[in-house]
């Protein structure tokens, strides 16, 4: 695991201490050698930059952040950009400036806001993800979370409501058509549209839009975080 090989006290940045690496390491061993370019979304203070420049020893690592740190240094092989992960244009610009070919991975650790995490996530993954890429997306469970904007608004406000609320996937959940809020809302939301892209085969099957393959390869849904692989084609066989 390439992580044991590096000394994680150095860096500044809570993957490690939500055990991220963990589940980063046995997806990443294939590119850890490669001259990938990186890029990810919300640098914090920098360290996760450090951590995967060292990483991935052949490795570009390209930072976004809405403000990015005054006193980071980037240092050989990090790029860092000041903009927010919700303008096409500036992503945009930041693609065709450091990946023009398209970037191998994409870790989004910005906002935490599902239509903002969305409205990037389909951006970069259709225009600057190469086939057969990585899309990581950090952090997807603060969608449950009182303090932050997608939780709050996704809990009833009262203790009834809420306790109404968790009796109804069991007793009613499976007559109903229309879903809860948080299949449509969130970042929560944002997951299981996620879900719904990789069943695309199936949702097809008999509709009148025709038959097409998923834009993904797989997902895998950790309790921290959401990993999307690109699939080569989307063309029929």
């Amino acid at each position: 695991m390439r992580s044991k090989l590096l000394n994680l006290d150095a860096y500044d940045t809570d993957k490690i201490k939500n055990g991220y690496l963990d589940v980063y390491d046995p997806i990443l061993a294939p590119w850890v050698n490669e001259e990938i370019t990186l890029l990810e979304l919300g640098v914090y203070r920098g360290g996760s930059l450090k951590l995967w420049r060292d990483y991935f020893p052949r490795g570009t690592i390209v930072g976004t952040d809405r403000k990015l740190p005054p006193d980071f240094r980037p240092g050989e092989r990090i790029q860092v950009f000041e903009g927010h992960h919700g303008d096409k244009k500036f992503l945009s610009e930041v693609a065709s400036k450091t990946a023009p070919d398209g970037f191998d991975i994409i870790i989004d650790d910005a906002s935490h806001i599902g239509e903002k995490a969305k409205r990037a996530f389909w951006y970069l993954f259709d225009h600057h993800l190469k086939p057969g890429g990585l899309y990581a997306i950090e952090d997807w469970g603060t969608g449950y979370l009182d303090d932050f904007p997608d939780g709050k608004q996704f809990n009833p406000r009262t203790p009834i409501l809420r306790r109404v609320r968790s009796l109804l996937p069991q007793r009613i959940g499976t007559k109903m058509k229309v879903p809860f809020p948080c299949h449509s809302y969130g970042m929560v939301g944002f997951v299981k549209e996620l879900v719904d892209e990789q069943g695309a085969a199936s949702i097809a099957m008999g509709s009148k839009v025709g038959w097409r393959k998923s834009k993904f390869k797989n997902v895998l849904i950790t309790p921290g975080i959401v990993i999307v692989t690109k699939a080569a084609s989307t063309l029929a066989a």
